[in-house]
């Protein structure tokens, strides 16, 4: 990893500097980066808005943006939700319903949210298709549709957890670098999604989400252990940098 130098004139062009700050960020959430690399790149993006007195409100000046999926649906099954929930926890993003999945949050965030979808849905297609061919996942809809409900809940279990210990290294050491705010609620990716609900949630109404029907058996169990062993830090470390370097 590339090692970021604290910019020694104070008055150095602030695009830049905000650049470089978000670089870093970008970085620190890459699960494809070893955890010393990641939290070094956490450090430096603590350090130098502290130094300079960047903000959270600073670094809103990345435009907001949207994505979709390319699928449209008559009704937006059940299990497409759990997939779309868990992505958007996974970059950052609000998830939105309509005939289709939506994303919304930070551009760079929506594009790769957009990005990762794609890749788990395609890979949970061909792992039901595997599991039809061999015999272990019956014919029929219901069958289909209880594996797809077993991968999604088993990929959103995952982000929720990967989304703890992220925010709870974030708290760690934002602690540790001396920051006012610190303690439950005070990382940056709390503070970054809240204004993404300020900035992205115009016009939109919440609802309780609907309970997801299925069948426990065979398929839902094949879908399960699926979704809980599909690769996510690599594909979403690769797709991140890709739209960051983009």
């Amino acid at each position: 990893m590339e090692t970021q130098t604290a910019p020694d004139n104070p008055h150095m062009d602030r695009d830049k500097l905000l650049g470089r700050i978000r670089k870093l960020y970008a970085m620190s959430r890459e699960s494809e980066s070893s955890p010393h690399e990641a939290e070094i790149a956490m450090r430096r993006c603590q350090s130098l808005m502290n130094k300079f007195g960047i903000t959270e409100q600073d670094l809103e000046t990345s435009e907001f943006g949207a994505s979709k999926i390319g699928k449209a649906f008559r009704a937006v099954p059940s299990y497409v939700g759990v997939l779309g929930s868990a992505v958007a926890l996974l970059h950052d993003c609000i998830c939105v319903r309509s005939n289709t999945i939506e994303f919304r949050g930070f551009s760079i965030d929506a594009e790769v949210a957009s990005l990762t979808y794609d890749y788990l849905s395609a890979a949970m297609e061909r792992s039901l298709k595997m599991h039809k061919s061999g015999g272990s996942v019956e014919p029929g809809r219901s069958a289909s549709f209880d594996y797809r409900v077993g991968f999604a809940l088993a990929v959103l279990k995952r982000a929720r957890l990967m989304d703890a210990e992220r925010r709870t290294a974030e708290e760690q050491v934002a602690a540790e670098a001396g920051r006012e705010q610190s303690g439950p609620g005070s990382s940056l990716v709390v503070r970054k999604r809240e204004v993404v609900r300020d900035a992205c949630m115009e016009g939109l109404v919440t609802r309780r989400a609907a309970k997801v029907r299925y069948r426990n058996g065979q398929a839902h169990d094949a879908g399960s252990s699926d979704g809980a062993n599909v690769s996510l830090d690599k594909q979403m470390g690769n797709v991140r940098r890709k739209a960051v370097e983009g």
